[in-house]
């Protein structure tokens, strides 16, 4: 057991502590889901009910009853462990797990792996933009319960996707999320909705879980604390891990429906649930897989080696094997002590003030603390307690007191008794020891220690008389109950002595359990270790294999190609050898006569330094109106425009004839 290495408490054995107030929780909000019934219609809603997060519906449908106390209890009854989503709690000596195998068999949700799991891809589209300012919120940002609430409540006229997306959002923030009323949902994951397969067949169970264990990591559980995410499912997982208590508190439905999220209907908290718990020996501690899937992937989660070790031992224990209380360290990391005393002033005579202390009940937190004085009296007035009986002190009355004390006095005139019994009877032992040693010189004998233990002398008496009888009578029943005080001792040592063995007998027992468990455990490291070795090498192999044969069909390859193109470029020889040879052998075209040429012209192509003339464009005629007989004039003979009679004088010819005359 001592090479062994398992998790501490996180609160020492029998100081765990108790519920302040009930714990908060911002799931189960029955505004959104009965605006959801009311806004969907009826095969809507029944669509989204028998949806694969439709679970969240029918336990809502439930009335589930919570019970604060029996969480809060096994949540201080945990493990201190390096995992950041995983929950180990100690049922009195047998670790029960909650972790993320537990949370799919309970919800039978989605909670496969992926990477970015809360920060997935999603365009933003106009169809998203236009939806989002429907709801009333701008595209970075998600809908708080408020927003949807209200787009809840006037969504009658939109259509039917539409619908469902609100419903599926309000499961998502009421369930999944779990937060305050007015606080926003994450925009990244709520973006997911556009696409009603997609966000149905994520993997919510995954979201949902490490949200619940990042709020419980961050909680004080000595004070007053809100959790936020899906906290009843701590509750159906203590009714599935305990099942009598499951049995008794839990209100099972008939017929175990599934998931088994909806097996038990729930109760109130009670008072003693903390003893109860601890009671129960039939414990399932975790939901049993194969060994490479006890620990579900994670990204940026922590290696543990206490935790391996506690799974090691269970899959490699004898059948018989349990654990016990000296596996576990009774001493926690945090020592919690409980804050609520009673303080009581006492006024004495000497007008001095006493503290008294008393704590209070640990069953009953929600006493305050209270301090009562005694009303202070005028110097002089102070009454005698003797006298006056009635007035109390410190609440409590003098017959009270008396009595007190005569049960004190009785109690130690027991006890010197029982001294006085056990002093004779080690005096009968010295008086057989001496006789055994011939020791007979003496005269201080252990009769003389009896007689000066004895609180009164004893008196002469006559010989014969009755006293003298009496006293030896009594003598021989002191000596008869010593010896069977001296029987009661001897069986007492020998029962105390078998018990001892009885307990080594059964600690052995364990450490070689443990042991045989240890070694089982290293054992079943070093085949995985070898078997994982081996995997290595014939990965290798099949690797270096792998590469030879790609080798090999890249040289085939090559060979074919160049067989190709060796092939191609003897069919193209043979091609030209052919077009040759028909060269040779066909006839000679003869000339043509010129009037053959002249029937067929050659194009002739234009000079590179000469133009071409452009073509004159012939006149078009003009658009007249259709005419029909003589009416429709006659182009051809239209009268030409008649010429200006008077020519315009060159200036130049006038100035030549000035010039001349």
């Amino acid at each position: 057991m001592d090479s062994l290495e398992l998790p501490k408490r996180i609160f020492t054995l029998g100081e765990e502590p108790f519920p302040n107030k009930r714990i908060a929780y911002h799931t189960y909000d029955s505004k959104l889901f009965s605006a959801v019934r009311d806004a969907l219609h009826d095969d809507e809603y029944e669509e989204l009910k028998e949806s694969r997060l439709g679970v969240f519906l029918k336990f809502k449908e439930m009335d589930f009853g919570w019970a604060s106390r029996l969480v809060h209890y096994m949540l201080c009854f945990q493990l201190n462990i390096k995992k950041k989503y995983e929950l180990w709690s100690l049922v009195g000596a047998n670790p029960v797990r909650f972790s993320l195998i537990e949370f799919e068999q309970l919800t039978s949700l989605n909670c496969e792996y992926i990477e970015h799991l809360e920060n997935p891809r999603c365009e933003v589209t106009n169809e998203m933009a236009s939806f989002w300012e429907r709801i009333g919120v701008s595209v970075e940002a998600g809908p708080s319960s408020e927003k949807i609430i209200r787009a809840l409540k006037r969504c009658q006229e939109w259509s039917r996707d539409d619908r469902m997306r609100l419903g599926y959002l309000a499961i998502f923030f009421g369930f999944i999320e779990g937060r305050k009323y007015s606080s926003a949902t994450r925009a990244s994951l709520a973006r997911l909705v556009m696409d009603l397969e997609r966000f149905e067949n994520y993997p919510w169970g995954r979201v949902a879980f490490k949200v619940l264990m990042d709020s419980l990591r961050a909680k004080d559980f000595t004070k007053s604390y809100t959790v936020d995410g899906f906290i009843q499912v701590l509750q159906v997982w203590i009714y599935h891990a305990l099942p009598e208590l499951g049995a008794n508190y839990g209100n099972p439905l008939p017929n175990r429906p599934s998931p088994p999220l909806l097996a038990f209907k729930g109760g109130k908290g009670r008072k003693y649930f903390k003893d109860s718990i601890s009671r129960h020996t039939r414990v399932i501690n975790y939901v049993e897989r194969n060994i490479e899937e006890m620990f579900p992937k994670w990204d940026n989660d922590r290696e543990d080696v206490t935790v391996e070790n506690i799974i090691q031992v269970m899959f490699n224990a004898p059948p018989n094997w349990k654990w016990t209380m000296n596996c576990w360290e009774d001493e926690g990391i945090y020592q919690w002590t409980n804050p609520k005393t009673h303080v009581v002033y006492v006024k004495e005579e000497s007008s001095a003030k006493s503290l008294v202390v008393r704590e209070e009940d640990m069953e009953r937190p929600s006493k305050r603390a209270r301090i009562e004085d005694i009303p202070d009296y005028p110097s002089g007035a102070i009454p005698d307690a003797r006298s006056e009986a009635s007035i109390p002190v410190s609440g409590v009355d003098k017959a009270y007191i008396e009595k007190c004390f005569k049960d004190l006095t009785d109690v130690m005139r027991d006890g010197f008794g029982m001294c006085l019994k056990e002093m004779k009877l080690l005096g009968n032992r010295m008086d057989v020891v001496e006789k055994k040693l011939g020791i007979t010189g003496k005269e201080s004998s252990s009769h003389d220690l009896q007689q000066t233990t004895s609180s009164l002398p004893k008196r002469r008496l006559e010989h014969g008389s009755e006293s003298v009888n009496g006293a030896k009578a009594r003598q021989d029943e002191e000596r008869n109950s010593s010896k069977a005080l001296s029987v009661e001792v001897k069986e007492k040592e020998v029962k105390e002595g078998k018990e001892k063995l009885k307990e080594k007998e059964l600690k052995e027992k364990a450490n070689k359990g443990l042991e045989k468990a240890l070694a089982k455990a290293k054992e079943a490291k070093a085949n995985e270790a070898k078997a994982n070795e081996a995997k290595a090498n014939e990965a290798k192999a099949n690797e270096a294999k792998a590469k030879e044969a790609k080798a090999k069909e890249a040289k085939a390859k090559e060979a074919k190609a160049k067989e190709a193109k060796a092939k191609e470029k003897e069919a193209k020889a043979k091609e030209k050898e052919a077009k040759a040879k028909e060269r040779r052998l066909k006839p000679r075209k003869r000339r043509l006569k010129p009037r053959e040429k002249r029937l067929k012209p050659k194009k002739r192509r234009p000079r590179k330094g000469r133009k071409r003339r452009p073509r004159k464009r012939r006149k078009r005629r003009p658009n007249w109106p259709q005419r029909t007989g003589s009416e429709r004039p006659n182009w051809r003979k239209r009268p030409k425009p008649k010429r200006l009679l008077i020519k315009p004088k060159n200036p130049m010819r006038v100035l030549l004839k000035l010039v001349l005359s």
